[in-house]
């Protein structure tokens, strides 16, 4: 895998530990432990998901905050070959 790919692996990690505890915390909402691992797995996430689009761009377009222009559009889409 490459760097890119490694990457996303990891957010997709960090994202589908907080659906999947954050479901957990649905029924069991007192729960200390599952809440700081929730707490932990999102600040991996928002980390790993700066660190990406500081190399990358934006994996959404709720980051985007460029106030000038739109540039969602601007790198080549996974089809274009940007990822080989």
């Amino acid at each position: 895998m490459t760097s890119r790919e490694n990457m996303l692996q990891k957010i997709r990690e960090y994202d589908f530990t907080m659906m999947d505890t954050g479901l957990f915390l649905n029924s069991h909402p007192k729960d200390a432990m599952a809440l700081d691992h929730f707490r932990k797995a999102r600040e991996k996430y928002n980390k790993a998901v700066k660190e990406y689009e500081s190399k990358y761009g934006v994996l959404t377009t709720k980051n985007m905050d460029n106030n000038l222009q739109w540039t969602w559009i601007d790198d080549p889409w996974p089809w274009e070959g940007a990822d080989n």
